[in-house]
């Protein structure tokens, strides 16, 4: 309460534990009665796994699009490599991304790469990093929608794998890269050079419920399609970790668009192509998933 007052932060809020992520230690607070037990409950989920307690408090902006930039620095230079949405999400998980963002207006776009940017170069980042923003509900055609910083995280992410795509970047082979010496521009990854070669769209096939067992797998393939997991028959998930089983991925056609604004037409291929892809994939015995949302 405190803090909320020193920092002229009104109901709704929303609690955070230090250690919390992933949608854990999380809790909306709308009135000032509930405040106490969501203060606790976020202490006690957290203790629960192991995790750091502490709680902070942030406004609670309903409706707000989750919009977060990838970055790669080589300890010199920063560069962004688009931009991602994240807002479909259950119990506060992300469970689609998409790469570039649908109908962000491009000014509001460079402003998030300029931030993003900055927080990068201010700490002279070297490694693939994300800065991630919410974006306030509004009409898109607003001029200045208003944003706030969310969180910046100094490593890999799980959605990596759809910026991957529709840059057609390895994130992954020039982290290593860059952690070996090398430099964005002796990977040829300027920022120039940098652009959205195709749109994509993940999906995060996840646990809806602890336990069970997989008694069979089959992955989804095609053009355009990328699957990214490690299950196996008889595979049983350990509750205590995230519920993540599978990443689908789908990318559309390169080319065909300017910059990040690629025409309904192309998301449409990108979206049935990622619907088969999700049909497609055979989770054999007891698990219970979020496939049927």
């Amino acid at each position: 309460r405190a803090a909320m007052a020193g920092a002229g932060i009104h109901y709704p809020v929303m609690l955070k534990a230090v250690g919390g992520g992933g949608g854990r230690g999380m809790r909306p607070v709308a009135r000032d009665e509930a405040l106490d037990e969501a203060f606790a409950a976020c202490q006690r989920e957290c203790a629960a796994v192991g995790l750091l307690g502490g709680v902070f408090v942030e406004e609670l902006l309903p409706a707000a699009r989750h919009i977060e930039v990838q970055l790669l620095g080589d300890g010199a230079e920063v560069v962004h490599l688009y931009e991602r949405d994240c807002s479909v999400q259950r119990r506060r998980q992300k469970q689609v991304e998409t790469s570039p963002a649908r109908n962000l207006p491009s000014s509001l776009r460079e402003r998030l790469f300029s931030d993003a940017l900055a927080i990068g170069s201010a700490v002279g980042y070297r490694s693939a990093g994300t800065v991630e923003f919410l974006v306030a509900a509004g009409p898109a055609s607003a001029p200045a929608p208003r944003y706030v910083f969310l969180e910046a995280n100094p490593r890999i992410q799980v959605e990596h794998t759809v910026s991957e795509e529709a840059t057609g970047v390895d994130l992954v082979r020039a982290t290593l890269q860059i952690a070996a010496g090398e430099t964005l521009r002796g990977l040829g990854l300027a920022q120039e050079s940098i652009r959205v070669v195709a749109p994509a769209i993940q999906a995060r096939v996840a646990m809806t419920a602890p336990g069970g067992r997989l008694a069979s797998f089959a992955e989804p393939g095609g053009a355009g399609v990328r699957c990214d997991g490690a299950l196996y028959a008889g595979y049983s998930p350990p509750s205590q970790y995230d519920p993540l089983l599978v990443k689908i991925i789908a990318r559309g056609a390169a080319g065909g668009h300017e910059g990040a604004e690629v025409p309904a037409s192309s998301w449409e291929v990108v979206r049935r192509r990622l619907l088969r892809a999700c049909s497609e994939l055979h989770l054999g015995g007891t698990l219970q998933t979020n496939l049927a949302d």
